[in-house]
C-alpha cells in the first residue's frame, strides 16, 4: 500500500477532484426537493472521496520527507541527477 502511495501522487489528486465535484453536484441538487435522496448519497460519496484524496495526499508527503529528510531538502535532491 505504501507504494501504491508514494508512486502514485496524481491518483490522490484525481481522487480528491473528483470528490469534490461530487460533493458539489450534490450541494447543487439540494436545491430541488425530488431530488433530495440523490443529493444525500452524492454529498456522502464525494465528502468520502474528498477525505481519500487527502488522506493520500498527506501519506505522500510525510512518506517523501521521511525518506528524503528535512522538508525543502527533496527538491534539491529531485533537481540533481545521480
Amino acid at each position: 500500500m505504501r507504494g501504491f502511495i508514494r508512486e502514485f501522487p496524481t491518483v490522490h489528486l484525481v481522487i480528491g477532484v473528483a470528490g469534490n465535484v461530487i460533493f458539489f453536484v450534490g450541494s447543487v441538487l439540494f436545491l430541488w426537493s425530488w431530488a433530495e435522496q440523490s443529493a444525500i448519497w452524492l454529498f456522502i460519496i464525494g465528502s468520502f472521496g474528498m477525505m481519500l484524496g487527502a488522506i493520500g495526499q498527506a501519506v505522500y508527503i510525510h512518506e517523501r520527507h521521511r525518506l528524503n529528510g528535512a522538508p525543502g531538502e527533496w527538491r534539491a535532491r529531485e533537481t540533481v541527477p545521480q
